[in-house]
């Protein structure tokens, strides 16, 4: 554990959430993630081995009411375990809007948990083509790097479309807690400088401080200084996975953190990817999968919806899959090819109720496949790409913690899960955002070369 507790963070969902456990892990520390928020003593078990500690939400999906009971139970584990820092680990594309995964909510959260103290915002990563600049939040698409209300993929996303890129414009739209700025100036300026900088923009009592963050080396600058200000009282910090890699890096270099000892990555035999994201890239990875020769199973969202229906598809797409993999052919089963899919039109069409959750019913059919594939095909690595919905397909197994086992050269993370279960413990999961990974993503994933761990 590391000198003055551990560093704890809440991803508000899966595949994000593994994003900042690999930040730590590539940095050589100990980090283990819980799939759901465990008991103080469950949690107490692992301390002694650990630097960091995380837990793997859903608050994403949820609207600011229900975010209350998910979130406030990790966020007092954390308080209890003695954390140093306390991080509500975002999207690096800050996805958010008053009605679901609300920042600003989770910003209240943390604040009558840790104190009511200005919270730290750093939500880029360099590393990952996402920048701020002077509040703006810029995100890459290909080769192009666009502000995010006219990002190709975040102005048309179908759950939290982001009109404004303004941060603080952004947050005011959440709560009514004021946000101020850091700008680049002083994150480039670094040491005593963004200390002050730090100290002047909190002197106004502001409920947020948003960070410019241009490279990775701001990151380094700010992680520096987050640390440092942690020794005096616990921190309360809203991220995406750029701080947890230059807090892992710093953490490297001042703690006694230790090295882990890593197992290594064998080629698999076939896989399966359950898809639920409209992103572009995911389309294009779903595309080359097909083009591989893998057995593609279209997953009629429709008849999913249906209560009536949802038995008899859930069967269907089961025994298609076991077939294809029992055959020895690699299977991607998806709710959609691309933002323009008509399946997204029909979903909208259908007049659901606020109350019906599509990520949580594709999620909880999504674990259903996985166990069957596990159980049924002796499936050893399978890959949940979407965040929402692998979020939710995750609470839908037994296995309570996982830990990076690898990452993949182009993007994603390979996750080995911590279970009870004989026949889960041990499988291998990618997880991955519609956005992640390169063109190959799905079809590399079966490859050891792909990996590094």
């Amino acid at each position: 554990m590391s000198p003055g507790g551990p560093v704890c963070f809440y991803g508000d969902d899966f595949t994000g959430a593994t994003a900042h456990l690999a930040g730590f892990h590539e940095a050589g520390l100990n980090a283990l993630m819980f799939l759901r928020t465990p008991t103080l003593a469950q949690a107490q078990r692992h301390l002694a081995d650990e630097d960091v500690l995380g837990v793997a939400g859903i608050s994403r999906s949820l609207a600011p009411a229900a975010m209350d009971q998910e979130i406030g139970p990790a966020f007092a584990l954390f308080r209890a375990l003695g954390a140093r820092q306390a991080h509500y680990k975002i999207c690096s594309t800050f996805d958010s809007s008053p009605r679901l995964g609300s920042i600003g909510r989770a910003i209240e959260i943390g604040r009558a948990c840790f104190g009511a103290a200005p919270v730290p915002v750093v939500p880029a990563c360099p590393s990952f083509g996402r920048y701020v600049v002077f509040g703006n939040l810029y995100a890459q698409a290909g080769d192009a790097v666009h502000r995010l209300d006219r990002h190709p993929a975040m102005s048309r996303h179908p759950a939290t479309p982001m009109n404004e890129a303004d941060l603080r414009r952004h947050l005011a739209g959440q709560t009514t807690l004021a946000s101020a700025l850091v700008d680049w100036r002083a994150v480039r300026a670094g040491g005593p400088a963004l200390a002050e900088a730090w100290r002047e923009a909190a002197a106004g009592d502001p409920g947020a401080v948003v960070f410019d963050t241009l490279e990775d080396a701001d990151l380094d600058r700010i992680a520096a200084m987050l640390w440092e200000a942690s020794a005096a009282r616990p921190l309360f910090c809203v991220a995406a996975q750029g701080l947890a890699e230059g807090l892992g890096r710093h953490m490297a270099q001042v703690t006694l953190a230790r090295r882990r000892v890593q197992a290594g990555i064998a080629d698999a035999g076939p896989m399966l990817v359950l898809s639920g994201s409209a992103a572009p890239q995911n389309a294009v990875q779903i595309e080359r999968a097909l083009a591989a020769g893998w057995e593609g199973i279209r997953v009629d969202m429709a008849r999913a919806l249906s209560e009536t229906d949802r038995p008899g598809l859930a069967r269907e797409v089961g025994e298609a899959m076991l077939a294809a993999l029992r055959g020895g052919r690699s299977v991607v089963a998806y709710t959609a090819r691309g933002p323009d899919d008509p399946a997204i039109g029909q979903v909208r069409g259908l007049g659901l109720s606020e109350d019906v959750s599509v990520a949580a019913v594709t999620g909880l059919l999504f674990a259903q496949w996985a166990r069957l594939a596990v159980q049924g095909a002796g499936l050893g690595r399978l890959v949940l790409a979407g965040g929402d919905t692998s979020s939710l397909a995750m609470r839908g197994l037994d296995a309570y913690a996982l830990r990076i086992a690898a990452i993949a050269r182009q993007g994603g993370r390979l996750c080995r899960l911590v279970s009870d279960q004989d026949w889960l413990d041990g499988v291998e999961v990618m997880l991955k955002g519609g956005q992640v990974g390169g063109p190959d993503a799905f079809v590399d994933a079966a490859r050891a070369e792909a990996w590094r761990v």
